[in-house]
């Protein structure tokens, strides 16, 4: 049933039907002229481009272009009558069709999308303490052995979270190396007696404030102190995580 446009002017209820129609058709890749043009169109019946322009109020060159893109999309077409161009809509149910299209063309080209974003390099800048619990709580789900550089003695409000992922590693039998720094020996004592852990400390030289863990193809750089506050970088990049294990492993070597 073809509505008249003053019917829908003086409808409230039509007018927000119609705003419905058009914001379907641009999110299916419609511009907004073009739009205007399609549903035209489909109340006019098969049209001459004066008539389309007197319709939408659309400037003849604009609308000759619009057409042109709607024919491109396959929302349109045209036929020659009395050496005049007539154009018309393309029935509706094509909009089925081209999203069905476009579904397939997605759906052929999602795997070579989804090793890209495999492949890419993931970065997460975190703040404050609860960003480092989310950091222990991912290292859980990473079996193989996990590393720690420049570790220190965890502070009075990060202990019992890092205790509890030190219980709950071992429950799974997750091995861990630790690098402490020089100056937090009595620390590396303690997590010496740990199940699962092997530890040694770095030459008085190494001095940082940055404690670094590299589990699976993730590294977790650990900024702040007592009086600034936390800040958590993560990195999901297989690359650099086998360079900090290279370079892990070269200092493990010099550490006693």
């Amino acid at each position: 049933m073809v509505v008249s446009t003053t019917t829908i002017l003086l409808n409230p209820q039509h007018i927000k039907f119609l705003n419905m129609i058009q914001e379907a058709l641009r999110s299916i890749g419609l511009a907004k002229n073009e739009v205007k043009i399609y549903l035209a169109l489909l109340e006019l019946g098969p049209s001459l481009m004066g008539q389309i322009c007197a319709k939408t109020n659309i400037h003849r060159r604009n609308v000759y272009d619009s057409i042109g893109m709607l024919k491109d999309k396959g929302f349109a077409c045209s036929t020659m009558v009395n050496n005049r161009n007539v154009f018309e809509a393309v029935s509706p149910k094509r909009i089925l069709d081209i999203l069905d299209e476009k579904k397939s063309n997605i759906q052929e080209i999602l795997p070579k999308l989804l090793i890209s974003h495999t492949n890419s390099q993931s970065v997460r800048v975190y703040a404050g303490r609860s960003a480092r619990k989310v950091i222990f709580e991912d290292k859980l789900n990473y079996k193989e052995e996990q590393l720690v550089l420049g570790a220190h003695e965890p502070s009075s409000k990060s202990a019992s979270f890092v205790e509890n992922y030190h219980r709950r590693r071992i429950q799974k039998k997750i091995h861990l190396k630790m690098l402490f720094i020089n100056n937090a020996k009595d620390a590396a004592k303690r997590f010496s007696t740990y199940n699962f852990v092997k530890v040694r400390v770095l030459p008085k030289k190494f001095s940082s404030p940055i404690a670094i863990n590299i589990y699976g193809e993730k590294t977790a750089i650990f900024l702040g102190s007592q009086t600034m506050e936390q800040v958590s970088i993560l990195i999901e990049d297989k690359g650099l995580a086998e360079d900090f294990r290279t370079y892990f492993e070269m200092l493990w070597n010099i550490s006693k």
